[in-house]
């Protein structure tokens, strides 16, 4: 099973401590871009004065702080994957041998992938991760750079909020629908967009694409991917364009590869 890193949440109160916070532990993007690992800290909720730091600070800033969550939910998913693609195997080959709780832990994935377990390619289609350029572009671009109301009152950083039922993880939010329901942190919220993307039917190509991918051996690319969410967002095309040119000004497809530390 793949070695979980455990992050240490900070709940920083503003920009400039949140800043600090990443001087303490000498974490730079620079560095991330060189190969260094990320440290196993996780922001809960983004600082609500964000909108006086400039624009390169205020991205910076942003970026830096949902990069390790993003890997941390993204780990997660790998390990459910990981054990997935043993048991398909396992199944496979010695049926007989799989054992009560592996078989009620499949069945615990299926529903929480919103799919039947004897859908195997399926659930492997959706049990993957998202990767974080396009994780980080989304959530900058639906968030404002974190300044976004839904943002700043209920860390919703992805254009979503909760909605209440058993598969529903998330609805859009706009401004003028009322206070939205606030997400605990932003790893709840990083974590309920990922599941969205993971079981939403309008998303079903953005699953194909991603799992193309990985039958050539390629590693998921958000350049690429993020092409396929025309129904994320009402502009469509013109959306996904300027998602790209995010990633592209943002330099952010070095991060897909990115990994965490465990100090």
């Amino acid at each position: 099973m793949r070695r979980q890193v455990k992050l240490r949440p900070i709940s920083p109160r503003t920009a400039d401590e949140l800043a600090g916070f990443f001087r303490d532990v000498s974490y730079t993007l620079t560095d991330v871009r060189l190969g260094e690992a990320v440290p196993p800290i996780k922001v809960d909720r983004v600082p609500g004065d964000l909108n006086t730091k400039d624009g390169a600070e205020r991205k910076a800033l942003f970026i830096t702080a949902i990069l390790p969550v993003v890997l941390e939910v993204n780990q997660r998913v790998l390990a459910d994957r990981e054990q997935l693609l043993y048991l398909r195997d396992k199944i496979a080959t010695v049926p007989t041998r799989v054992t009560l709780t592996e078989r009620i832990w499949l069945e615990d994935l299926a529903d929480r992938y919103d799919t039947e377990i004897e859908k195997f390619d399926e659930l492997v289609r959706r049990v993957d991760i998202v990767p974080p350029s396009m994780a980080i572009a989304q959530g900058g671009v639906e968030s404002g750079w974190g300044t976004s109301f839904a943002a700043r009152n209920g860390n919703a950083l992805f254009g979503q909020i909760q909605s209440v039922g058993r598969h529903s993880v998330s609805v859009p939010w706009k401004p003028g629908a009322g206070m939205p329901q606030p997400f605990t942190d932003v790893g709840e919220a990083t974590d309920a967009y990922i599941t969205n993307l993971n079981t939403h039917p309008a998303y079903a190509g953005f699953r194909a694409e991603r799992a193309a991918m990985r039958a050539r051996g390629e590693h998921p690319e958000g350049y690429r991917l993020i092409g396929t969410l025309l129904r994320y967002s009402e502009r469509g095309q013109g959306y996904v364009q300027f998602v790209r040119q995010i990633m592209r000004e943002n330099e952010l497809g070095d991060f897909d590869k990115a990994r965490l530390s465990s100090f």
